[in-house]
């Protein structure tokens, strides 16, 4: 069995729209299993034609110097998958974010898959699993405050900020909302709650997989769940009790507070009643961090607790031994799938279904093969969805060796994502839009370093108006 390795990501955007918004800088750094730093990655990339940046973005990170200079996406993400796969030859990696299972972890998948690259590397390579740390923090906020101080507003209410959580421990955030110093914010609170409350890393560590997940939900007696709602805090016994067939990532837990032979007299559309925020189910899908703990791994669990760990215990196993009771809720589970519309771009297909065994050796051809080789291998992507992505990269990426037909459909797409309204820039901006905003802005700051952004945010805006305006 491969030792474990930590690589601790973050990034800085364009925007905060994950299927459109564009990765302009990646922090990665790797450690060893005590947390010492072996590798930093800091790379960074330009804009893509079609992006419109946004202010609010560039007013946070203030990395400006990307709207004209760095790398491609298509170099730096390829880079990036290439360290990653190196990095994992000799060590399982857990990839550690904050609030990634909402965002960066989301914009990774899209982007690897924007340049032709497996989206699952951080969690189908080598026995690679994700945590996301501010779930874990939520387990910290209602079982640890004493340990690991959670700051709080005027009114009380925990804040959960990566910066914020970092400065009341006592760890700088100087410079935060860079990404590699972000990840250095992670680093040293990660080395926090290991010394202080080990067991809760421990715990995040074996529920980093699927499989672990699983594992510590059916151990006994039963687990917590531990949430922050408008700044507090709400735990709960748990079980898990369903699964969907159809979605197996989709799991159902019971809230043991709830009498299992109450739910066991409930018909099955009292039972689906019972599904959401006030009733006794919860669905959780197990490919993602869950602020989850097994009650055995809490040293004082019953002081969270309003019933004895024994009947909370005994209800577990009722639910346990229930085969017809659990087949009835992955029923529903199964009957409750929602169809979603089609989707019509290329950027929101991600999820469409896996690619083929060929269209995976295509697209590893695709990589080695020069431009010129490139150009005649786009046809032979099976899927639809690969050629189109094909054409983009050699569009952006070598125009001197794209055809007609391309370039006049990469210019409509420009066009389209720049001057048009659509999924693309909600939240944001046309171009036009944007440039009006930056312009009203600079006249009415007094803040020099904003001023500076303003600027050479209306220079970028300007050079793609002249390059791709149609009239």
């Amino acid at each position: 069995m491969k030792d474990k390795a930590f690589v601790f990501n973050d990034t800085e955007t364009t925007g905060l729209n994950t299927w459109f918004s564009q990765i302009i800088q990646i922090g990665s750094v790797l450690t060893d299993s005590e947390f010492n730093v072996d590798e930093e990655l800091n790379i960074s990339s330009k804009v893509l034609p079609w992006v419109v940046p946004t202010k609010g973005a560039y007013e946070t990170h203030k990395q400006v110097e990307n709207l004209s200079d760095g790398m491609s996406h298509y170099e730096m993400m390829h880079f990036l998958k290439d360290k990653w796969l190196n990095w994992g030859k000799s060590k399982e990696l857990v990839h550690v974010t904050y609030n990634g299972m909402s965002f960066d972890e989301e914009l990774f998948r899209r982007q690897f898959y924007w340049n032709l690259i497996d989206p699952y590397l951080t969690t189908n390579r080598n026995g690679s699993s994700r945590i996301d740390l501010m779930v874990i923090l939520f387990i910290i906020a209602n079982f640890y405050q004493e340990k690991i101080y959670m700051p709080k507003d005027e009114d009380g209410n925990i804040r959960y900020k990566l910066g914020m959580v970092a400065e009341a421990n006592g760890i700088s955030s100087l410079n935060a909302h860079d990404a590699v110093v972000d990840c250095y914010l992670m680093i040293n609170l990660v080395r926090l709650i290991n010394k202080v409350a080990p067991e809760v890393w421990q715990s995040a560590i074996q529920a980093s997989s699927k499989k672990g997940l699983i594992s510590m939900l059916n151990e006994g007696p039963f687990s917590m769940f531990a949430e922050i709602v408008k700044g507090q805090c709400f735990n709960y016994p748990v079980y898990p009790c369903a699964q969907n067939q159809k979605k197996p990532n989709e799991l159902l837990l019971v809230d043991l507070y709830f009498d299992p032979n109450e739910l066991f007299e409930m018909s099955y559309s009292e039972l689906k009643g019972q599904f959401g925020k006030s009733g006794a189910f919860r669905k959780i899908a197990i490919n993602k961090t869950q602020p989850l703990m097994n009650a055995s791994a809490i040293s004082n669990a019953e002081s969270f607790l309003d019933l004895s760990i024994e009947e909370l215990t005994k209800r577990a196993e009722q639910i346990k031994g229930n085969e017809d009771f659990k087949n009835n809720l992955s029923q529903i589970l199964e009957d409750d799938d929602k169809t979603w519309p089609e989707k019509t771009i290329v950027e929101q297909k991600i999820y469409d279904g896996f690619s083929s065994d060929a269209d995976k050796l295509w697209m590893e051809r695709f990589e080695i093969s020069t431009w010129d080789e490139k150009v005649k291998l786009v046809n032979g992507f099976e899927d639809e969805r690969y050629r189109e992505l094909a054409e983009r990269i050699i569009c952006y990426q070598k125009p001197e060796f794209a055809n007609e037909e391309m370039l006049e459909n990469f210019n409509n797409l420009v066009r389209s994502r720049l001057f048009s309204k659509g999924p693309w820039n909600n939240p944001g901006e046309t171009l036009d839009q944007a440039l009006h905003n930056v312009e009203i802005a600079l006249k009415e700051s007094e803040d020099d370093e904003k001023k500076e952004i303003y600027k050479k945010l209306l220079e970028h805006y300007k050079t793609k108006t002249a390059q791709f305006s149609q009239s």
